[in-house]
């Protein structure tokens, strides 16, 4: 019983030297994690988005060339995502307008 609860707080106690590190660097800091926010916004929009609405492309252009029922059905959602992807940043623009930020 001791054994198990002495491992219990060994662990407990790493976790927390570990985690030390990264609350120490928090410092209440709000310029950091803005800048952290935006720059993974922003590869989000310009390298990830675009990859993935590529594949989405040439996945149902697949599909409509071998013949499948749903592809337009998934064309379509394509197509949204896509729309979505790239007016993300007009979107984002407009809801910082309107909550006056």
């Amino acid at each position: 019983m001791k054994k198990r609860m002495r491992e219990k707080l060994l662990a407990a106690g790493t976790m927390m030297m570990l985690a030390a590190p990264g609350f120490a660097q928090y410092g209440g800091n709000d310029a950091g994690v803005t800048n952290f926010l935006s720059a993974t916004s922003t590869w989000l929009i310009t390298m990830l988005g675009p990859g993935i609405f590529i594949i989405g492309v040439v996945m149902v252009g697949i599909s409509l060339a071998l013949g499948d029922q749903d592809a337009m059905r998934r064309g379509g959602y394509v197509i949204g995502g896509g729309a979505l992807i790239f007016l993300s940043q007009s979107v984002v623009a407009i809801l910082r307008k309107l909550a006056g930020v």
